[in-house]
């Protein structure tokens, strides 16, 4: 068995799964970069990785991953559960199927990625998890309610988890970003634009407008992905890992603006919030 570092990383394609498996392989690690668009990794496949498609809404992508990396290495050292998307629009004009699916994905297939690596972390007796959540974990936000609901999901699950594991030598940390530049307005603004030709939309209309200018502008002037990345390789890394981290700037605002002024002030700054 070699005594390279063994991590597995969900959604994998873009964004900050692709930059923290850009940054582990450049510190030594054996990255199995996973998601369903494999063709978006040629790079990482490129710098050494192993590149596997992987629906985290499926028990058998998930499974079947593991399963090739233990009969491979024989270990798993670190899992990085970060696949997800942003369900974007009001409550009233999301389909069920929709909001299903934003679970599906956040939340259920977290959990997907933690029973199946679970055994084998406990076997060795080492481990960690590492989940990418949300500032928006931290408080609801207008015209995309659902989706901190998955992210206070996550931290409920990540905080239990923590202390469910740490007696055998697993340690679980909390990613919770704010605004970064990826390429998530792709993938999450369609969901907008079918709210938009919701029957019901007419009174959320300049709401949308709104939010989708404010959303939209504060995705380009993120942070970049590489300052995530950083931090998934200090959670991976250092013998005392921080329970949550907050990289970027508006991620350490948004919690100090919860803590001490709470939604008095939140409900006027957030995207949407306000129609003026």
């Amino acid at each position: 068995m070699s005594s390279q570092k063994i991590a597995f990383i969900t959604g994998a394609s873009t964004g900050i799964g692709h930059a923290s498996a850009k940054m582990l392989l450049a510190n030594g690690f054996k990255v199995y970069a996973t998601a369903r668009r494999t063709h978006l990794m040629k790079d990482l496949e490129e710098l050494g990785a192993v590149v596997m498609p992987c629906d985290v809404t499926k028990d058998e992508d998930v499974q079947k991953v593991v399963d090739t990396i233990i009969k491979v290495d024989g270990r798993i050292d670190v899992l990085f559960a970060n696949a997800g998307f942003c369900l974007l629009g009001p409550v009233e004009l999301q389909s069920i199927e929709d909001v299903r699916y934003q679970f599906d994905v956040n939340v259920l297939g977290n959990a997907r990625a933690f029973t199946a690596v679970l055994p084998h972390m406990r076997k060795q007796k080492s481990g960690r998890i590492i989940i990418t959540s949300s500032v928006a974990g931290h408080m609801g936000s207008p015209g995309m309610a659902w989706y901190p609901s998955t992210k206070h999901a996550q931290q409920g699950v990540g905080d239990g988890l923590r202390m469910e594991v740490k007696e055998f030598g697993i340690k679980v940390s909390l990613i919770e970003p704010g605004y970064i530049n990826t390429d998530i307005p792709n993938a999450s603004l369609p969901y907008l634009d079918k709210c938009e030709k919701h029957p019901n939309a007419a009174p959320y209309k300049v709401q949308m407008k709104t939010f989708r200018e404010k959303w939209s502008k504060g995705c380009q002037n993120g942070a970049s992905p590489d300052t995530i990345a950083k931090a998934v390789l200090h959670a991976a890394t250092s013998s005392s890992p921080k329970r949550r981290y907050a990289p970027n700037a508006d991620g350490k605002l948004g919690k100090f603006l919860k803590r001490w002024f709470g939604y008095a002030l939140i409900d006027q700054i957030l995207p949407g919030a306000s129609i003026k």
